[in-house]
């Protein structure tokens, strides 16, 4: 196969994975947009927080350059830890801290943009599912597999980053709902940072940043490829038990309301 035609096969691939993933997404996210209630977000305000997610993709590499020059700055490494330590602290600056790190800021601005729309912790849910979905788009193109087993594999776990935007989001919602009714709040702000940069440090240390994967040592490699496979399916996993969760407590969150408090508030 020439290099022209292998080019004109792997773009070919992106774009299927593209379009693939955002019919899935698309219809999980419309899914989420109806069941809200007494009624549906405007799409605007649906669409708004897809579009910076896309945008924070570009902006997370120089996320990761900044992490990495940080603790390097500050003289943290993982030299001389266990392999998996060191997958661990790859994942870390290479996916977990930087991606994450931006999806939050996408979703701040989008906040700030539609603070006085915003009805209740559902729809901060929604904001961190638009968020990881808008993310997921632009880098399902980038990472286009022309190995039609690798896009089949990737579609498993298409889910991700919109699952850790909805968990994200959730925090901070709730963190709101909280202020507003004078209750304890700063434990869901560390949630919220922490339970999605932990659990996507923890599937890329298993996954594409698997140093065991590639020791030479027959043994060690063997115990990475299954660790790849267990994280790979813990993944799986989990977004399934997130997404029939928020479909299970959707009444509980959208009851959740904060925008009539505030307007409540603002009254007096």
């Amino acid at each position: 196969m020439t290099l022209a035609a292998l080019g004109k096969k792997r773009m070919f691939m992106a774009v299927f994975q593209t379009i693939l993933s955002t019919v899935i997404l698309g219809v999980l996210y419309y899914r989420m947009i109806k069941r809200e209630t007494p009624s549906p977000i405007s799409w605007l305000q649906a669409l708004v927080p897809v579009g910076l997610g896309a945008a924070s993709l570009s902006v997370s590499f120089y996320v990761l350059i900044g992490v990495a020059a940080l603790l390097n700055w500050l003289g943290i490494s993982s030299g001389g830890a266990h392999v998996f330590v060191k997958s661990m602290f790859m994942a870390f600056i290479m996916a977990g801290a930087p991606e994450e790190l931006t999806k939050f800021a996408a979703m701040i601005i989008t906040i700030f943009l539609f603070r006085k729309k915003i009805r209740n912790v559902y729809e901060y849910i929604l904001i961190g599912a638009a968020v990881g979905i808008g993310f997921t788009l632009p880098e399902e193109f980038l990472y286009g597999d022309a190995e039609a087993q690798a896009i089949w594999i990737r579609m498993l776990t298409i889910a991700g980053h919109m699952c850790y935007g909805i968990l994200m989001a959730k925090h901070l919602g709730i963190a709101k709902y909280n202020k507003i009714n004078d209750k304890p709040r700063f434990l869901q702000y560390v949630l919220a940072f922490l339970i999605p940069i932990l659990l996507h440090t923890l599937y890329d240390a298993c996954t594409s940043n698997n140093l065991m994967m590639l020791s030479e040592n027959a043994a060690e490699s063997d115990t990475g490829i299954i660790l790849g496979l267990a994280g790979t399916a813990a993944h799986i996993i989990m977004q399934f038990v997130i997404l029939f969760l928020v479909k299970k407590n959707t009444e509980k969150y959208c009851g959740m309301t904060l925008l009539q408090k505030m307007e409540a508030e603002s009254s007096k």
